[in-house]
């Protein structure tokens, strides 16, 4: 009938693009925030000002090579994420040819992708009060992303609490926020 207060978002270990690798701090919120929160066609499950608790370790993991991309856009809003200081570095990852090349010979993902991935979060930003990293391992990666780490659930949980003003409405979003289809013919 309502929007919730809070929303728990339980996020699978492995990447949501091939290859199927680790996820790194981006990927954690691009799951979370940018594909389970638009699961709702009709309207946004958390009230405005609400708090998403993402269930993961988050740590500052990239694998080599393949996700170096990411690791350019970590350190970008790591130094400074204002817009124009992003635009400026996803211009850049645009035109940087030995990236380009990584992809091209099926090395890395496209330069551009991260930047995308990390877009695709902003309509859930931009409503939300908080994303709060329960059980987050690297508490500097959390808050290079403007997230709040805390150990546990339970901490998460008693956040949201008092965000709320005392009760919050939870809601849970435990399974992975994508179902693999198996298409065949006929």
């Amino acid at each position: 009938e309502q929007p919730l207060d809070a929303i728990v978002i339980g996020v699978p270990w492995k990447h949501h693009h091939a290859p199927r690798e680790r996820l790194n701090p981006i990927t954690v919120a691009t799951v979370a925030l940018g594909l389970a929160l638009r699961l709702w066609r009709d309207a946004f499950p958390v009230a405005d000002g609400g708090t998403a608790i993402v269930l993961h370790r988050l740590s500052r993991h990239f694998a080599h090579g393949s996700q170096d991309p990411y690791r350019e856009l970590f350190h970008a809003l790591r130094d400074g994420r204002t817009p124009t200081e992003l635009a400026a570095a996803e211009r850049a990852a645009a035109t940087d040819q030995r990236a380009l090349d990584a992809y091209r010979a099926g090395r890395a993902c496209h330069p551009l992708l991260p930047y995308l991935d990390w877009e695709s979060c902003r309509p859930a930003l931009d409503r939300l009060g908080a994303v709060v990293v329960a059980g987050c391992r690297d508490h500097q990666a959390a808050r290079t992303l403007g997230f709040v780490p805390t150990h546990g659930a339970a901490a998460a949980l008693e956040m949201a609490h008092g965000r709320a003003g005392g009760r919050a409405r939870v809601g849970f979003l435990l399974a992975p926020p994508y179902f693999p289809l198996e298409v065949g013919a006929g």
